[in-house]
């Protein structure tokens, strides 16, 4: 089965701030986990070999209105932009903060068009609610360079604020820009069925599973659960993505070790007895490259 991971992150403690570095610590002391506070692209490469994914999209995050970062957003983006630049099978979305307003503009631009980027990581956890009308410059100039748009939705890390991660806050944008391509990350989780109605009612909008894997190490009912009510909601499987957020998950459940779940997933026959539908092959092909290769790496009509 071809796979791609549509929702991962590379990274060195040389470019993220004190705060992410001290977050991570303390998410690795309550997981049992030493942190992670280097993981370059090699990482990932590694570990795409070894779970047999094709390509791999890198999603940077910009935290450079609320924390001290020791790039400047340029500099950032080149140094993604560098990353990726010798892996043929892997490319990177540009991190901005809409709250930068017009020298965010222009480095969205130039991020796509001088460095190759092919979308755009939106961040609201940072401090910033995504259906400010402030920021409808930037998703116009989306629209105009023909990218797609990540949005972070659900559960965040230490010292940012989740009460903007609400996918409710994304339904506006997408009702107003019904030809830009969105997708929510996580599907919203905990707020799941929040994002599956926002993508529900906006044919423009998908959804990732990325950090799914804590689930489904734990309690994979949460993940069966999820999967049929995205396909009563017609969500899945065309508008579903595979992702991992890689690294960060490694801990619950390695990278192969998710692959091959998701691979093989099928729905148990309790849930089906009670009227739940069963998912198809092909319906698990989508998920896991189709509607990413459509999305990031082919046609994005």
């Amino acid at each position: 089965m071809r796979v791609i991971d549509a929702h991962t992150h590379a990274w060195t403690r040389d470019i993220i701030s004190k705060e992410d570095i001290h977050a991570r610590r303390i998410a690795a002391e309550r997981a049992g986990i030493e942190p992670q506070l280097d993981s370059p692209l090699q990482r990932l490469a590694d570990a795409m070999d070894v779970s047999g994914i094709e390509r791999a999209v890198v999603l940077p995050i910009d935290s450079g209105i609320s924390q001290t970062m020791p790039l400047s957003l340029q500099e950032k983006t080149d140094w993604h932009a560098e990353e990726v630049s010798v892996a043929q099978n892997i490319i990177t979305f540009v991190g901005i903060d809409p709250r930068r307003g017009e020298e965010g503009l222009r480095e969205l631009e130039r991020a796509v068009t001088v460095k190759r980027c092919r979308g755009w990581k939106l961040y609201p956890p940072n401090g910033f609610y995504p259906d400010d009308d402030a920021f409808y410059p930037y998703y116009e100039k989306c629209v105009d360079l023909e990218i797609p748009i990540v949005i972070h939705t659900g559960f965040t890390s230490r010292f940012k604020h989740v009460k903007y991660a609400q996918p409710v806050y994304v339904d506006k944008v997408a009702a107003d820009f019904p030809t830009l391509k969105i997708v929510l990350a996580h599907v919203g989780v905990p707020w799941t069925n929040e994002a599956l109605m926002v993508a529900s009612k906006n044919p423009n909008v998908s959804v990732d599973v990325s950090g799914w894997q804590v689930y489904a190490s734990r309690a994979p009912i949460k993940v069966y659960e999820m999967i049929t009510e995205a396909k009563l909601n017609r969500v899945f499987p065309s508008r579903m993505l595979f992702g991992s957020d890689f690294p960060l998950f490694e801990y619950a459940m390695p990278l192969k070790s998710w692959v091959a779940f998701f691979a093989k997933l099928r729905i148990p026959d309790d849930m089906t007895d009670q009227g739940y539908p069963q998912v198809t092959s092909e319906e698990i092909q989508a998920v896991m490259c189709d509607n990413a290769e459509r999305l990031f790496f082919g046609d994005r009509s």
